[in-house]
């Protein structure tokens, strides 16, 4: 049984992944029944420019973050790294 289950997980991550949705929108009627239409959505043409300021942004909200709550390394006694705040709230995202 764990062989089926492996064969259909490699069958699944061999296919490839496609550009666009699917969506499929269903209505039922007493007269005709079922009705489906299938429609393709393809993906919005990327922006250079866009996707370069919206990771200025990104790194400006890290660099805010770093400067507020300075975090530190620690190691625990088992070896996982953990981190150290300055202030209250940062694990959680507070940057001001």
């Amino acid at each position: 049984m764990k062989i089926l289950y492996a064969i259909a997980v490699l069958a699944l991550m061999s296919t490839s992944a496609d550009a666009w949705q699917v969506v499929e929108r269903c209505t039922f009627s007493q007269f005709n029944g079922r009705v489906c239409t299938t429609s393709y959505l393809n993906d919005p043409p990327r922006n250079p420019a866009q996707e370069q300021e919206d990771e200025k942004a990104r790194r400006a909200s890290i660099d805010k973050w770093e400067a507020f709550c300075k975090p530190t390394r620690t190691y625990d006694s088992e070896g996982v790294v953990r981190l150290a705040y300055a202030k209250k709230g940062c694990e959680f995202g507070r940057s001001e």
